[in-house]
């Protein structure tokens, strides 16, 4: 007697269970990306946030903030212990944002000081202030939907870029694939390298510069230096006839939302009781030469700061850098670093020297009071 047929599953039931099994696929997939965790973030160090996170694991006494300029040209170690109003304080971290603007100072400060520091170092240059300049860096991740609707409001130009860096920012959290995408292809390659020489040896020294960032932005004071940049001499490749690209961080100049970003800082700095030293960092005179009238306003809007809300500038041309100090048009190599921490060491005990008078931030309370 032959057995009764047993009917196929209708085509939506089918469908369903390719689904399930398809999700939780996936679901392992992720977990076991996310198991490796540590081995792609050391491949591929987001060192927007290790700084931030490094630097909120306890108040700091000094923090220094910029762009690539600090990032690369301010070292911890040469600064050493300073003597402020009477206190020894040798605790400093370097929370460079390389190519940041004022608004990912701004946000990269609400989460990496938690506990406010004594003192905020601010080198600023004029490409900070450029509102031409909307492209995404790791600060940015760390925006609130409120923050992206502010972004909206006040740069309606760079909207659409705000929401979807913001996007970007929770499918990494939700997804370890999306997260580490970088990190496994660079681990990939240090491993091809390894096991077949010259396969990919370009990407493998990308890996192991990726490497060698994480440990550094382990040694609890943010300075990572590139190699790049602290072996190089724009003196001598000027005298071998190379001519630097156009700066483009300067192109189409014009000041409006990133300027209001920097008096948010120095409102978040005043509300905190934090004191704030702006210093106008030091560029090439080539630099300089190629636009005037973008480093006048922005020196401007600094004597404004100044002026107004009482914050102290210093002025980074006194530090004597010459082409010899300078890797590209911006970054200082490593010659330029030690010239430029000794002066910054120098000014900053200066300042700290208990006959000065303090001075701080003034509020937006003070602000109002002085605009009467």
């Amino acid at each position: 007697m032959t057995p009764p047929a047993i009917p196929d599953d209708p085509p939506r039931v089918r469908k369903g269970r390719v689904l399930l099994w398809l999700l939780a696929f996936l679901i392992a997939f992720d977990t076991a990306i996310f198991a490796l965790d540590s081995t792609w973030k050391r491949y591929s160090p987001d060192d927007y946030r290790l700084r931030v996170d490094e630097c909120a694991r306890r108040r700091r006494e000094i923090v220094f903030t910029g762009g690539s300029p600090i990032a690369e040209g301010v070292d911890p170690e040469i600064l050493g212990h300073l003597s402020w109003h009477a206190q020894e304080i040798g605790d400093f971290y370097n929370l460079g944002f390389s190519g940041g603007t004022t608004s990912d100072i701004y946000f990269g400060l609400r989460h990496a000081c938690p506990q406010a520091p004594m003192v905020l170092v601010y080198g600023i240059t004029a490409s900070d202030l450029n509102d031409s300049r909307h492209e995404p860096h790791g600060v940015q991740s760390f925006m609130t939907r409120t923050d992206v609707r502010d972004w909206q409001a006040t740069r309606p130009d760079a909207g659409d870029w705000a929401a979807r860096h913001y996007a970007k920012g929770k499918l990494a959290k939700a997804s370890s694939l999306y997260q580490h995408r970088f990190g496994i292809r660079m681990w990939a390659a240090s491993r091809c390298e390894v096991l077949v020489p010259g396969s990919c040896p370009e990407s493998a020294t990308e890996a192991n510069r990726q490497v060698a960032i994480d440990d550094a932005l382990h040694r609890d004071t943010g300075y990572a230096p590139t190699l790049w940049f602290a072996t190089r001499r724009y003196s001598e490749m000027k005298q071998g006839g190379w001519k630097a690209p156009p700066f483009a961080y300067l192109a189409n100049y014009k000041t409006g939302s990133h300027l209001n970003y920097l008096h948010r800082m120095l409102d978040w700095a005043g509300e905190h009781g934090v004191e704030v030293v702006l210093i106008d960092m030091p560029v090439t005179a080539d630099l300089e030469a190629r636009h005037p009238a973008e480093f006048a306003e922005y020196r401007r809007h600094l004597a404004d700061a100044s002026r107004a809300r009482g914050v102290t500038v210093l002025n980074g041309a006194e530090v004597g850098l010459n082409d010899d100090h300078f890797a590209d048009l911006i970054h200082m190599n490593r010659d330029g670093t030690v010239r430029f921490c000794a002066w910054l060491r120098a000014e900053l005990w200066r300042m700290g020297e208990p006959q000065q008078p303090l001075w701080t931030v003034r509020g937006p309370a003070a602000f109002a009071e002085k605009s009467r």
